[in-house]
């Protein structure tokens, strides 16, 4: 095994665990690379014979790939710690909103530096941010953090069938027509008309990128969709994008986007508490994703997602942090730590979620979410003191701010 630049010889980490994802652990395992790219991976006995480069020896712990967090909105970073956790989701969307307005520029880019941080130092390899201005993008562009940018779409009262680019400039943009790293996204069904969703899945589609919305977040959701009323009508009125002739759907939040067309293998839905077993079924069915957030949702008192119900569905699962505004961090250990302590006999699942899956529902399987030859050497380790649960100590280290990238 040669290197491929004298100068710059492979590399070899080797470690107690080796955590591929796409197969099962190894133990005492080994992962080689050159430049940016893994080589070798598998039992270190093996993968080190006739190996002349560099070893490092990790010793006791995980290497494993980067995390893939599916949403995150860096732009409400400037309001951590101002936003407390609520008993009601409306009470917490409130504050947020008028946290949220009252940022100066300079406040939010210095938040969104501070977010950019925070995810990679913690594990993060590839982020979606989603964004309602384009104002993390430059930061994201010089930062280690991969990520696929979503710019969020609003408007209940944007009901003239129209292209994307003529209502949001945003996307008439070279920058944004030509990166396969920008995608359009709808921020939820109370505040994007079906027009809007129609002209959204449009863009997307026609340029093969992925598209996200927040689905069934909240209890109101499901009311305002059948009846027209509460806490978002009022939301709407007071925002000024009430529509006074509106026709309630009558339908379920995820019978409402399929019948617009939106449902599909490139859509993450976002969060989920209130999804019924018809709407798991039609995720399942239309392979769209639905990103978990399950701390966030505590922190903001929308309630706790139906995971069980969701596996035995077999929808498409990944995860995500949210916003500070939202979370008590943006590390997707914590998230992964979560799932373990309510569902501990699922333990090596969440790392799937929080990696490969994540990596399939942004696209970018290639090169991010599992420890492969070709793929991009974005790993890092965990240290780990070798008690009984394994799953458990992994995602606690990582919560605890334990990772550390490698290379």
């Amino acid at each position: 095994m040669e290197p491929s630049d004298p100068q710059m010889p492979m590399v070899a980490h080797v470690a107690h665990w080796v955590l591929p994802v796409s197969q099962p652990p190894i133990r005492d395992g080994a992962v080689v690379v050159d430049h940016d790219r893994i080589i070798d991976i598998g039992p270190a006995a093996e993968v080190l014979a006739g190996f002349s480069g560099p070893i490092c020896d990790h010793g006791a712990g995980a290497i494993l790939p980067g995390l893939v967090n599916c949403h995150v909105h860096l732009e409400f970073s400037a309001l951590a710690g101002m936003v407390p956790p609520q008993a009601r989701w409306q009470d917490w969307l409130d504050a947020a909103l008028a946290g949220y307005g009252g940022l100066a520029p300079e406040e939010m880019e210095a938040g969104v530096i501070r977010g950019i941080e925070a995810v990679h130092i913690s594990g993060t390899a590839l982020a979606g941010e989603v964004t309602n201005t384009g104002c993390s993008r430059p930061y994201l562009e010089k930062s280690p953090l991969a990520y696929h940018l979503f710019y969020e779409c609003l408007g209940f009262d944007l009901l003239q069938p129209a292209e994307l680019e003529e209502m949001f400039p945003f996307f008439a943009q070279a920058g944004s027509i030509n990166d396969p790293r920008v995608s359009a996204g709808a921020h939820a069904p109370y505040s994007v008309s079906a027009s809007l969703f129609r002209a959204i899945g449009k863009w997307n589609d026609a340029r093969r990128r992925p598209q996200t919305v927040h689905l069934a977040e909240s209890r109101g959701e499901l009311e305002f969709l059948n009846q027209g009323d509460g806490f978002f009508r009022d939301l709407l009125q007071r925002r000024g994008r009430w529509v006074a002739d509106f026709q309630p759907p009558r339908v379920s939040p995820g019978a409402y986007l399929d019948s617009l067309g939106f449902l599909n293998g490139a859509t993450l839905a976002v969060h989920g508490v209130w999804l019924d077993s018809e709407d798991m079924r039609r995720l399942r069915r239309t392979g769209a994703w639905l990103v978990l957030c399950p701390r966030a949702n505590r922190y903001t008192g929308a309630g706790t997602p139906r995971v069980a119900p969701l596996l035995s569905a077999g929808v498409n699962l990944a995860l995500g942090t949210d916003s500070l505004a939202g979370n008590w961090d943006l590390n997707l250990f914590g998230e992964m730590l979560w799932l373990n302590r309510h569902y501990p006999h699922q333990g090596e699942l969440w790392l799937r979620l929080g990696t490969l899956n994540g990596a399939r529902a942004l696209g970018r399987q290639a090169d991010f979410g599992s420890l492969e030859p070709g793929k991009r050497a974005a790993l890092g380790f965990v240290p780990l003191a070798g008690d009984r649960d394994f799953w458990g100590e992994l995602y606690a280290a990582g919560a605890e701010g334990g990772f550390r990238w490698l290379g």
